[in-house]
């Protein structure tokens, strides 16, 4: 491993540390009133927490196609931003639980006076819950030093999984929600 090739890891988790930290700070709990002031933050939310796994895909495919990819550091480097991503994105499923919660909350409880349904609160509340703590273990993915990174016993990403993710990521296509 060159010195080059570390400094270049280590740069780039900072940056990833930095982005993952604001966005975690910036993933308030959801407030209750009218149905655009509770929606509208939280939308903005799930489109920081987007922009976050979309920049973490984009950083695993320019690497993996790189000569780092060769190296340990480069492979244990590629682990953590894949674990990152993997928490990222159940982040977003988390934030997408509480949206649709709160959908369900202004549209089942309209009128002033009525109580929400306990089932919709509770998903609004435990989904944003849940999305912090997945926010939280992206951190800490890419927190970790790569030497205490799992070794280089764990294979490298295989081509087949790159070329998947970089055909997802070029066709423009967005995966379909299944609600629970």
């Amino acid at each position: 491993m060159s010195a080059g090739d570390d400094a270049v890891v280590h740069a780039q988790l900072a940056t990833w540390q930095r982005r993952i930290q604001q966005t975690a700070a910036d993933l308030t709990a959801p407030r209750t009133g009218s149905s655009q002031s509770a929606l509208a933050p939280l939308l903005h939310q799930l489109v920081s927490v987007y922009n976050i796994a979309s920049g973490l895909l984009g950083e695993i495919l320019r690497s993996s196609d790189s000569p780092l990819a060769t190296t340990d550091t480069g492979r244990a480097y590629l682990v953590q931003l894949a674990t990152a991503l993997e928490h990222t994105n159940r982040t977003a499923a988390h934030l997408s639980t509480a949206v649709t919660g709160l959908a369900d909350i202004h549209r089942l409880a309209p009128r002033p006076g009525t109580a929400a349904p306990a089932e919709s609160s509770l998903n609004v509340m435990l989904g944003h819950a849940a999305a912090l703590r997945s926010l939280q273990r992206a951190l800490t993915a890419v927190t970790t030093p790569v030497a205490d990174a799992p070794s280089s016993t764990m294979p490298a990403p295989t081509p087949v999984v790159v070329e998947q993710h970089r055909w997802a990521a070029d066709s423009g296509t967005r995966p379909a929600r299944r609600r629970p």
